[in-house]
Parts: structure tokens; C-alpha cells; sequence
């Protein structure tokens, strides 16, 4: 198979076989005639090339709305002096062998500022200008405006003159708030017959009607631009910035934004964590792998002579295509149009090393992971948001912070996980668990599936209100997944701090804690009662403080809040349904970052899978280890990654792997890309060996 893939290299999508991409940001403005003015199309590819950089990302227009090229829609950047910086740069890459994707940029302060009636505008009347980051700098356009037409028309004459493997649109979302400009109020009021409303309130059907509007909206309009692209440009690749997603309902993005973009690409600026679980949603979101991480040469976009350390690059880099997907940095142009040749230097050592391991990737091998965090887009919510004028929402989500942090309790672990979305409850099968860190939300397809799944052999982990909501905004009478998890809710604590006490028989999943000295969780508790299941049974009960925290004059302790009010309502319940099973938690254990938290909430885990994970390691903290099986090519890969929170890396010795095995023992285990040959063992249906040392990324293929 490894063989066939690269003999077909040329015929495939350029994306398939691409992992060093570079985008170079130029929202440089043209006040001053020095500005762009020293832009040199020679020395731009020549850098990249010194990088090695296999795609460029090329500026056809920034979020100032100037454009690059020669065109009788908008304005062109007067520092080029007439020179059309895309034809140039287009045609020099492809001499060069490197493949082009044009970048538009949605945002427009050149529109916004020449076509004041196409604004965005807030619920407050202001103008993103008037509100986003550094005042002044940025202005959006709504594309329920006329500016709609006017981008299409963009995108057309890119697409007539010039010759490009695909195009990117950036900042496609709406800028952090609802707008009520006069053409969103007029088609709100056309197609619904009622007023946008102003207030965030997420009981009020209401309110969540206009949420869906805007996230068909938004939907619609990147399918009209694939469209274009598609029917102007065939055989053009569309992609659309998809990182904002993560922000949650005010920018818009659902599963149908997704289906717009042939890959899932987007640029974030987080710590190991928020990576390695964005590239493993981003790896199941994709409509095509492998999908593109994005990220700046520099600790964030606002240091622009600040390189981040070669160690850290690299860790980047390789915690991308660790994951199965591609790396793209980003770096940003000089005012005068040049560009520090060190930065390209340096990404040519990174892309050089991985370059080393590409003709061992394949896009086609599937992903080894047992446990799924399940997310939805509709629970990108905060109920303390009700009441709230729209621009006071919060934009970190608790649904969000509880999967990350579930994510590190398993990656700590060494249990195989991913991240999947609706759009993967088909492939829920292959999975042994499904975790849900309180997604509220959840519509009647998603949970006939999850009922499915755990009827058929899966387990299912969930907490405190999962699917008590359907995505229409009406509350259910009870949970969603009632019978399956086998309690009935009945209320809410009014405490914020409460406690886990564990019965006699499951003490030893709390090895420090008992029903005296339980296990605190930060927030309140559901309060449920079992619903009649006849397998289900109580692991917990509930505890409360003395008194309710709120309480400024009460209290039982100055400083803490320690148990003192012990119920005997069921607060960790396991329930057996059909041949799976499942555990619910009253509270978000799953949001609890001590290692006592993450250690239950494990046993947890692995009390819904008897027969334990495909794979396993004894490797420490910070090394992630993914396997995929490439079924054509009858062999496995194990990549490796050790990303340390202090740079550079401490190398790690001897760390054990293993994967469980049927059939004859395996032809070879050796260490890529050297094929150095690794001692194993095949006994008690596992293959086991050891990687001698790791600094950063290491790469094993098991043949069999």
C-alpha cells in the first residue's frame, strides 16, 4: 500500500499528501508608500523553499479588505505599485513545485469603511470597529448585506484569472456576537415573522429559534462560496476557517458549516492540551484527512519578532501529524514586504524532520481509539448566560473545559481516546466508550443512537443535566438517556460545593476517601432518585456541606466548606441496559483536575470496558502515544510524542507499548524511520515492546 500511495501522489487531492504548509499573514495597510513597497516574489518562494515547505497559503486579500491583485472589486494595495502580487507568487511557486491555496479573508475594514449601510452591527448599535480588540482596526461586514454579492464577485475573478489547487476563506463566522444590522432584522422578521431578540436565554425557544437562523445563515452562505469556487474553478479544494467553532453559539458554526470545507483547518494558539484534543476533533469533524493545524511561528499574532523555540515548533509540528493531521505556521509579512529569512531557516530543520517520516503517513489508516468524548455544537452553551445581553456572553464553555480536562485524566492514562460530533454516530461502534461531559443538549437522533450503542456491548459515561434539552430549546420532563442510565431527575442542589460519598462495596474505587472524607466537586449537583431499573445501582450518595456555601454569616469553616450533611441521594449510579452499561454522575467529575478526581473518573472509564484497551503503555504524563492500523498495507504505526510543559524535552527511556493482537505472531517491530529492528514479545493476546529512548516524535511500524 505505502508503495501504490506514493506512485499516486500526482493524481490524488493535493491535500492527501501534504504536511508542511506555510501561510504568511500581510494585513498590511497602504497610508504609507513604503508599505509592501519592497515585497520580492524571488526571495518569498526561495524562503519557503528554504523551510521546505510543501503548500503555500497566498494572500489574496487581508481583514483589511485590500487586495493583492489587480481587481475592479475593492481596492488594491497601493504599495505594489500595479504589480499583481497573486499572479507573480502563483506562477513562481508552481516553477518552484510548491502548490498554491489563495487566501481570502471575509473580514473587510476597506468595505466597511467605504459601504458604512454593510456593517455588522451589535445589539448595542457599535460597530465591530468600535469593539473588537484594538479599536479601529477591524471592520466587518454582514453578508446579509450587499456585501454578500460583493465577496461572491471576488471570489469569481480570483478564480477566472489565476491558476490554484484551492482556496481558503478566513474569519468566515460571525464576529462574536449576533448582528442586528438592518438586513439581518428585515430577513429575521421576513422568515420568522418575529424581532430578533436581545437577550441570551437558553429556556427560551425564542431565543434558541434565532440561534438556528443564524447558524443556517452561516451555513448557507459557505455553501454558496463552495459553489462558486467549485463550479468557477473544478477540481479547486475550498477550505474554511473552522477554529472558532471552539468558541461556541456566538459564532455560529454547526456540522453543516463543516460539510463546506473539503478539510477542517483552522489556527489556535492554546498549550499541548487544547491541541492534541483539537487535532483529534478536528481528525473526526474533516470531511477529508488529513485536516490542517494551524498555528503562528510566534507565541501569538501580536509578537511579530518573537520566534517561538525550535523545541517548541517541532513539538507542534509533530503533535499534528501525531494526530493524523497536517501543520501549517504562520508567519507575518514585514510592512515593507520582507520577510526574517531565520524564521525559514529554522522551519526547514522542523519540516526536514518531518518530511523523514511522510512516506510512512497515510491518510486512509484508521485511527486506534477506544473512548470517544462526544460533543455537540448546540451544548456549546453557558446557562449562567441567561439574562445576559448577547455581547456579555461568556466565550470559554463548561461543556468544553469538561471534555478537555476528561481528555487529559485519559491521555494521563494512556487510554486511547477521540473526539467525535454527530457527524460520527454512524461509527460509534467501533468505539468501546462514549463519555458525555454534560452536554445538555442533545436532539432525539443522538440519543436513539447513544441508546443504541449501549444496548448493543457499549459503555456510556454521563453527568449532571446530559440531554435534559432538545436542541429546540424545550426542557424534557426528565433526562434524555433515562432509562439507560437508569435515574430520573428531580432537582438541583443549591449548593456549589458538594461531595461524593462511596458505599461499602465500590470503597475501593476511592482509595483516599470514604462516606466520612468523600470527594468534593466543584459545583452543584443534580438531585435524582433511580428511575425502577432493575440492574441499576448506587456506588455514591450525595453529600452536602454544613450549610449552603452562599451563606455569608453560616458557615462551618472560614476557609473551606467540609461535609457535613449526608444524604442517601444517589449520587454515582451504574446501571446495566441490553448487554452494555453505564455510569452517570450527579455532578462533573470530569471538570475535577486533582489526581484523585482523575484517577476515579478513570476507574470509571475502565469499569465500562471488562475487557480492557486495544492498546497500552506505562509511558509517563507527557508522552502521547496514537496508533492506526493501515489495513491495505497489513501493518500498524504507533507515533509517538513527548511535549513537556518546560521546553526543550527531557528525553524519556524504555517506555512500553503494547496492542492487542489475534492471529499469527507479527512479521517485524521496527523503529522508523531508521528501521532500526525492536525487540518484542506476543503473549496473552498482546504484542509488547519497548522504544529505547524519546525526545520529541518517534514512529514505530509493526508488520504482519
Amino acid at each position: 500500500m505505502r508503495g501504490v500511495f506514493e506512485m499516486d501522489k500526482d493524481t490524488l487531492p493535493w491535500y492527501r499528501n501534504s504536511y508542511r504548509r506555510n501561510l504568511v499573514d500581510m494585513h498590511i495597510p497602504d497610508w504609507d508608500e513604503r508599505f509592501m513597497s519592497k515585497f520580492d516574489t524571488a526571495r518569498y518562494v526561495e524562503l519557503l523553499k528554504t523551510a521546505r515547505v510543501d503548500t503555500a497559503m497566498v494572500y489574496a486579500s487581508s481583514c483589511l479588505g485590500i487586495c493583492y491583485w489587480p481587481t475592479p472589486y475593492g481596492h488594491m494595495h497601493t504599495g505594489l505599485g500595479g504589480r499583481d502580487l497573486i499572479g507573480e507568487v502563483t506562477s513562481a511557486c508552481r516553477e518552484a513545485g510548491i502548490r498554491v491555496i489563495v487566501y481570502v479573508n471575509f473580514w473587510s475594514k476597506w468595505a466597511y469603511d467605504t459601504y458604512p449601510d454593510w456593517r455588522f452591527v451589535s445589539d448595542e448599535g457599535r460597530n465591530t470597529a468600535e469593539y473588537l480588540w484594538d479599536r479601529g482596526r477591524f471592520g466587518v461586514c454582514c453578508f446579509n448585506t450587499p456585501y454578500r454579492a460583493f465577496m461572491l464577485s471576488q471570489i469569481e475573478d480570483l478564480c477566472e484569472r489565476y491558476d490554484f489547487e484551492g482556496m481558503w476563506i478566513d474569519m468566515i463566522h460571525w464576529p462574536y456576537s449576533p448582528c442586528y444590522c438592518g438586513a439581518c432584522i428585515a430577513r429575521y422578521l421576513r422568515e420568522t415573522g418575529c424581532e430578533i431578540p436581545r437577550t441570551v436565554d437558553w429556556s427560551d425557544p425564542a431565543w434558541i429559534r434565532f440561534q438556528r437562523k443564524r447558524e443556517a445563515w452561516l451555513a448557507e452562505y459557505a455553501a454558496e462560496m463552495t459553489k462558486q469556487i467549485k463550479e468557477k474553478k473544478p477540481g479547486a479544494t475550498v477550505g474554511q476557517q473552522s477554529s472558532s467553532w471552539s468558541v461556541g453559539w456566538q459564532n455560529g458554526l454547526t456540522a453543516d458549516f463543516f460539510k463546506q470545507t473539503d478539510y477542517a483547518s483552522g489556527d489556535f494558539y492554546g498549550n499541548a492540551l487544547q491541541q492534541t484534543f483539537i487535532c483529534k476533533a478536528l481528525h473526526h469533524l474533516t470531511e477529508n484527512k488529513p485536516f490542517e493545524f494551524m498555528t503562528s511561528r510566534c507565541p501569538d499574532l501580536t509578537e511579530h519578532t518573537t520566534t517561538k523555540s525550535k523545541a517548541m515548533l517541532r513539538a507542534q509540528a509533530f503533535s499534528a501529524v501525531t494526530n493524523g493531521g497536517a501543520f501549517l505556521f504562520i508567519d507575518a509579512i514585514d510592512p515593507e514586504g520582507t520577510l526574517d529569512p531565520s524564521v525559514y531557516r529554522l522551519m526547514g530543520e522542523v519540516y526536514g524532520e518531518i518530511e523523514a517520516y511522510e512516506p510512512y503517513f497515510d491518510p486512509d489508516a484508521e485511527i486506534v481509539q477506544d473512548v470517544a468524548i462526544y460533543l455537540n455544537f448546540e451544548s456549546q452553551i453557558d446557562f449562567r448566560d441567561n439574562g445576559r445581553p448577547v455581547m456579555a456572553g461568556g466565550l470559554e464553555k463548561p461543556v468544553i473545559q469538561s471534555a478537555m480536562n476528561a481528555a487529559q485524566s485519559l491521555m494521563n492514562a494512556n487510554v486511547p481516546y477521540g473526539v467525535v460530533t454527530k457527524k460520527n454516530l454512524p461509527e460509534l461502534a467501533r468505539f468501546s466508550v462514549i463519555v458525555l461531559p454534560n452536554p445538555s443538549v442533545l436532539d432525539d437522533e443522538e440519543i436513539k443512537a447513544l441508546r443504541d450503542f449501549v444496548r448493543s456491548g457499549g459503555g456510556l459515561y454521563s453527568s449532571k443535566d446530559a440531554a435534559l434539552f432538545d436542541k429546540d430549546g424545550s426542557r424534557r420532563q426528565d433526562f434524555g438517556l433515562a432509562d439507560v442510565i437508569g435515574v430520573s431527575r428531580v432537582g438541583e442542589t443549591a449548593e456549589e460545593i458538594t461531595y461524593l460519598s462511596p458505599t461499602d462495596r465500590y470503597g475501593e474505587w476511592f482509595p483516599r476517601h470514604s462516606a466520612a472524607y468523600p470527594v468534593m466537586i466543584s459545583g452543584s449537583q443534580a438531585i435524582v432518585t433511580l428511575s425502577g431499573a432493575l440492574e441499576a445501582e448506587v456506588a455514591a450518595s450525595q453529600t452536602l456541606p454544613y450549610v449552603n456555601p452562599s451563606d455569608a454569616e453560616h458557615f462551618a469553616s472560614a476557609i473551606s466548606n467540609p461535609p457535613g450533611v449526608f444524604t442517601e441521594r444517589p449520587a454515582l449510579v451504574l446501571n446495566r441496559i441490553g448487554e452494555g452499561r453505564s455510569v452517570y454522575c450527579t455532578g462533573e467529575l470530569e471538570r475535577m483536575t486533582s489526581d484523585d478526581h482523575r484517577d476515579l473518573f478513570v476507574r470509571l472509564i475502565c469499569s465500562l470496558s471488562p475487557n480492557g484497551w486495544s492498546t497500552g503503555s506505562d509511558a509517563p504524563k507527557s508522552v502521547e502515544a496514537v496508533w492506526f492500523h493501515h489495513k491495505a498495507d497489513r501493518r500498524y504505526t504507533l507515533r509517538v510524542l513527548n511535549f513537556q510543559e518546560q521546553l526543550p524535552n527531557i528525553p524519556v527511556a524504555n517506555i512500553g507499548f503494547s496492542l492487542r493482537w489475534q492471529g499469527p505472531s507479527p512479521q517485524s517491530v521496527v523503529l522508523l524511520k531508521e528501521g532500526t529492528p525492536l525487540v518484542y514479545e506476543f503473549r496473552d493476546g498482546y504484542v509488547s515492546f519497548r522504544l529505547p529512548l524519546l525526545e520529541t516524535f518517534a514512529m514505530v511500524e509493526l508488520a504482519y
